[in-house]
């Protein structure tokens, strides 16, 4: 199944969508006959002059039906619309939103007794934010209690500091070698982090203010809804391809005797493989590089040595 089809898993063509920033790529947009609502931070001609020179497909910017700058997003959408959607879809936005669990309770409103949720996540272990600890369900219960609109002093200077490039990329294949680097010196990330606050009146600075692979998502999700705090469910969780991974949401509870602590064990289990998988791929890169640099005269190419090093990271990833 493609990228498009994971997205689109549990929605079909008489579904009324809401999709939340989809900019110059939606996944089902209106031109090709979608019943969707396209909710965005600015108009379809403010997002096309500012994608103007970033060699995108501008032509492809729909028209935005609902503007959302502040506060909870039910509050964009008109009330004679609220309850009225069977699907959202959200492409890399969970990890930018302050308040994720006021976000989704936001969603609950907007979406059908059995709406469903699609997102596109950024795994950390294939981005920007390697070094970065996973985001476990507190760090979501806190920002939630506070009521933050901005993100934190602490997730600011974390998203800053700890940048990591594999070489000039900030995303990258899963198979790839890895060859990291810190771009951003320590003064540059405080001063950048100075540039926010925690109020209304201050600059809002964006970030990846929350780090997740497919397993410590779908706990994160678990527990929340087990705590009553969220009312979707993990429906469909499609494993990364790329620097991504797919999970389909569904209103309502985990089902009636669901082992909740069996369930959070065989997660934390998986958060751990993947984690190690992680720490594997790093290790093999530079292993097999020193190997092949000794083994290889230089004139052979960098073609081959990228070659063996995804071969090998692709056999360790399937073991």
């Amino acid at each position: 199944m493609d990228r498009l089809g994971k997205l689109l898993f549990a929605i079909d063509r008489k579904s009324r969508i809401l999709e939340i920033g989809p900019s110059y790529n939606p996944a089902a947009p209106k031109a090709a006959g979608w019943q969707t609502y396209v909710v965005d931070h600015a108009s379809q001609a403010e997002l096309r002059a500012k994608y103007a020179d970033h060699n995108v497909p501008c032509d492809k910017i729909e028209p935005v039906d609902f503007i959302w700058t502040e506060g909870v997003i039910h509050d964009a959408v008109p009330a004679e619309l609220h309850r009225r959607f069977d699907a959202c879809i959200a492409s890399h936005v969970i990890e930018h939103v302050p308040n994720p669990i006021a976000f989704l309770q936001s969603l609950d409103r907007l979406l059908t007794e059995d709406g469903v949720l699609s997102l596109a996540v950024p795994d950390k272990r294939y981005c920007f934010d390697f070094f970065r600890p996973l985001t476990l369900a507190p760090a979501w219960i806190e920002a939630f209690e506070r009521g933050s609109i901005r993100h934190s002093r602490r997730n600011l200077l974390e998203y800053f500091a700890y940048q990591a490039y594999n070489g000039k990329r900030f995303v990258w294949d899963q198979y790839d070698d890895v060859d990291l680097r810190l771009p951003g010196e320590l003064a540059w990330a405080r001063t950048n982090a100075d540039a926010g606050g925690a109020s209304k009146f201050d600059p809002y600075v964006d970030c990846h203010a929350w780090c997740f692979t497919p397993s410590s998502f779908g706990l994160l999700i678990l527990e929340l809804n087990h705590m009553e705090l969220i009312g979707f469910r993990v429906d469909r969780l499609f494993q990364t391809a790329g620097c991504e991974f797919i999970v389909s949401l569904r209103k309502g509870r985990e089902k009636a005797g669901t082992h909740i602590q069996s369930k959070r064990l065989d997660l934390l289990h998986a958060v751990s493989r993947e984690l190690g998988h992680q720490s594997q791929q790093m290790k093999l890169s530079w292993q097999l590089l020193a190997k092949i640099e000794h083994a290889f005269p230089i004139r052979r190419g960098i073609r081959k040595i990228r070659g063996i090093i995804s071969d090998r990271s692709r056999k360790s990833f399937r073991t």
